[in-house]
């Protein structure tokens, strides 16, 4: 399985240098190794604001996947947005082009347009006429000056119950990042932690993004691109210390979580599951991408070693006997030389 951290793939880009994921990971006690290992001035490494940990990064989803790119996005805790271009987004087929925004490493909101103009959120509410045209046409002139999440404000004023933000968001956020990880699988990534965030398509209801990467992947049929991404067959799953998984797992996810030891190859846990391989391989993946178990490969133990021959030194094994024949040459030798 592709990891992030120590990949050879070399298609990301930080802020003019070619390098990997590995990269990306910078903390105060890695700028030094960076700056070493790339032959660039430390200060080519250290973020520009006081206090960022993390610079923009670039890439190609046919390097790394969504799965992959929401999870390390959630380990860092990073805000900021997440634009997702597709091949046919090239070609000006603008439903392909997604803008995914974080906060903390939850994702806020998912569009299909960038910019307070679009007001996409807006829209929903008023299709499903939950608001009405002058209510709609007041927060527009105003939605440059929200300091909050729409949702939150439109709650706190009893304009939209919780009930409805939670269908907003699931249609909004849950629908819309299903149909990226069907559907998208070539094109371009970006993660930018400057960017400002739109509260205008913010319902106030936030999701992990672990949990909606495994939301995707459940959701996901043709699993061709992910080729040389899935665990081997051979290679074994370790699950965490938690006795229970930190995300809720449909019943195959719960019998692949439960063999997963760090003992037992993929092989054998399809067999003992009555599974297929290929069916495991994908649940792994899921697995993996969500946090809750990594793949390992599994040690031979080392060939038994021979015992030594015993020595005789120093041991209570009874001495050959001298033969008579010896002792009578041995005396007559001796008597001619005397």
């Amino acid at each position: 399985m592709a990891k992030l951290a120590g990949s050879s793939r070399e298609h990301l880009v930080l802020e003019g240098i070619s390098l990997n994921f590995a990269v990306l990971l910078i903390t105060g006690c890695e700028v030094g190794i960076l700056a070493q290992r790339y032959e660039q001035p430390i200060d080519r490494f250290i973020p520009k604001h006081v206090g960022d940990s993390f610079m923009s990064l670039a890439g190609y989803l046919s390097e790394y996947s969504l799965a992959e790119i929401f999870n390390f996005v959630q380990e860092g805790n990073k805000t900021g947005l997440l634009s997702i271009e597709s091949d046919r987004c090239m070609s000006r087929s603008q439903d392909n082009a997604y803008y995914i925004s974080f906060q903390t490493g939850r994702i806020m909101s998912v569009s299909n347009s960038y910019g307070t103009e679009y007001c996409g959120l807006l829209k929903m509410m008023e299709q499903r006429q939950w608001l009405s045209r002058e209510q709609v046409t007041g927060l527009s002139i105003n939605i440059n000056k929200l300091g909050q999440p729409l949702g939150t404000y439109l709650k706190s004023c009893n304009a939209i119950d919780t009930d409805r933000l939670r269908l907003l968001f699931d249609a909004q956020v849950v629908a819309n990042i299903c149909k990226l990880f069907g559907e998208v699988h070539h094109g371009r990534f970006k993660f930018d932690p400057q960017a400002p965030l739109i509260y205008a398509e913010m319902t106030g209801i936030s999701v992990t993004a672990r949990e909606v990467s495994l939301i995707g992947l459940r959701m996901l049929r043709d699993w061709s691109s992910f080729g040389d991404k899935l665990p081997a067959p051979e290679s074994a799953l370790e699950r965490g210390s938690s006795p229970t998984p930190a995300l809720r797992l449909d019943a195959q996810e719960s019998k692949v979580w439960k063999l997963a030891l760090g003992q037992m190859s993929i092989a054998k846990i399809a067999a003992q599951s009555g599974l297929e391989i290929e069916r495991v391989q994908q649940i792994g993946f899921r697995l993996c991408a969500s946090g809750l178990v990594r793949e390992i490969a599994i040690v031979s133990p080392p060939p038994p070693v021979a015992p030594l021959a015993s020595s005789s030194i120093g041991s209570n094994n009874t001495p050959n006997p001298i033969s008579t024949s010896f002792l009578s040459k041995l005396r007559g030798f001796l008597i001619k030389k005397v």
